[in-house]
């Protein structure tokens, strides 16, 4: 054979096969993801991955009509009676708590388990500015024990402190660079991985700066009480009950109200100042869990989007239907029914964030984080206040708008004595920006 016919590999076919292969997948996951997701969802969900967007770009996501005409009244009752007073709010709030169990949290044991604590370890910590203290917490029924490990700073105070409790998303470890950390119980990481990730996420907790102000903060890992899985989240706490709806948002959210349980049994905190705090899909599971403990004083959603402080019916941004299908195990079953029909839903987030009355709420968002859609974040507070002004509460006012403005600004904070919001420049993470804020709301407004 003539050698000058022969076919000659060149080493770029190999990057131009790889480009071509990422191309197809990339075109193949806009496909699927259109089956749940408008073009104007789709390019909000680049948030997620930082793309820059144009303002032009930007206005174009956040643009067109908010369908709020089914938006549930606050003081209505599901049989149209209206609430007029306190007491018929009492009987409003069970009935939007029972609401949102059936139709989307699914079901949250109140009973038939038992708590218990266990200090592991307790010492000095911040050059003695602090006491760390380890405890587990073990929850057991009739089928068995699940554990998990609460981290805990607490200032060195002479009177009883306020706390902020939260659950972290990669083990105990990371929320500090302190070597007497223990890994969480459901941390799979070898001791190399357990130290190169020790701190990676302290920006996220801000530790020192609290512990500085007089707060302290108590966190457990997510995964202690139910893996982010859909093949193995009900393999831990939610394996000791026999309920098929018992989801991974109902079980951190179950989680946290554990974590309650313990701080109100310690003389070192301030039991009428513990905060509620959860950032993306466990500001969801802080907004369930503040809604149903009323032992919580102030619960704080930082980012956490539809199904969390968002109202669902904005449709901008994550979707009901979308939610769904790519996390299958975060809600209930009649979650998954409504589909893309969210105007006929029951309920809507603003009633979650009602049902906190006559406690305090304060929501945050990132202004580049448009899949968790800060307008619907913003249109959900406003929404929940006639809850707050049956109580006598102080709200936020819509006259702290500058004119043609529909939420506030980048940079901005809008506050009241029981309502704040304020909105980061950036993307979807919680910030050391984010804790002066609720650190500055905290100290004027959850006084001892």
């Amino acid at each position: 054979m003539n050698s000058a016919h022969k076919k000659h590999f060149h080493w770029w076919y190999i990057p131009l096969g790889l480009v071509v292969i990422l191309l197809v997948a990339i075109l193949a996951f806009a496909l699927w993801a259109h089956r749940f997701l408008p073009w104007k969802n789709m390019i909000a969900f680049t948030s997620n991955l930082r793309l820059e967007l144009s303002e032009s770009t930007k206005n174009y996501v956040t643009s067109g009509e908010r369908d709020y005409s089914t938006l549930p009244e606050v003081l209505t009752m599901a049989d149209g009676t209206p609430v007029q007073t306190v007491e018929d709010f009492a009987a409003r709030r069970q009935e939007i708590l029972d609401l949102f169990e059936q139709n989307v949290y699914g079901t949250l044991p109140k009973d038939g388990f038992t708590t218990s604590f266990e200090v592991l370890e307790e010492g000095s910590a911040l050059n003695g500015a602090a006491i760390r203290r380890q405890v587990k917490i073990s929850v057991t029924t009739d089928k068995g024990t699940s554990d998990a490990l609460l981290l805990m700073y607490l200032p060195q105070s002479e009177k009883p402190v306020p706390v902020v409790l939260g659950l972290n998303f990669k083990g105990n470890h990371t929320v500090f660079a302190d070597e007497a950390i223990l890994p969480s119980y459901s941390t799979e990481a070898d001791d190399e991985t357990l130290l190169e990730e020790r701190g990676i996420k302290a920006e996220r907790w801000n530790i020192e700066q609290a512990i500085a102000r007089g707060y302290g903060i108590a966190t457990i890992f997510c995964d202690d009480f139910a893996p982010d899985n859909a093949d193995t989240y009900n393999t831990r706490v939610i394996s000791l009950f026999d309920e098929p709806e018992f989801k991974a948002v109902g079980a951190w959210a179950f989680g946290i109200m554990r974590g309650v349980d313990y701080l109100v049994q310690q003389p070192e905190v301030d039991t009428n100042r513990i905060v509620d705090i959860g950032h993306s899909r466990l500001g969801k599971a802080a907004v369930w869990a503040g809604a149903n403990d009323e032992r919580i004083a102030l619960v704080i959603s930082n980012d956490s989007g539809n199904t969390g402080a968002t109202l669902t019916r904005s449709n901008h941004g994550e979707t009901m239907k979308s939610i769904n299908a790519m996390f299958p195990h975060w809600f209930c079953t009649q979650y998954k029914e409504y589909g893309a029909a969210a105007n006929a839903l029951p309920v809507d987030q603003h009633l979650l964030l009602a049902c906190i009355a006559p406690r305090k709420v304060y929501v945050a968002n990132a202004n580049d984080d448009l899949w968790a859609d800060p307008q619907g974040a913003w249109n959900s507070l406003l929404a929940s206040r006639p809850a707050f002004e049956l109580y006598g509460q102080a709200v936020i006012s819509e006259d702290c708008l500058a004119e043609g403005e529909t939420q506030p600004h980048a940079g901005q904070s809008v506050w009241s004595a029981d309502m704040g919001y304020h909105k980061r420049s950036g993307w979807h993470d919680i910030q050391s920006e984010d804790w002066a804020f609720y650190l500055d709301y905290m100290d004027q407004y959850l006084a001892g």
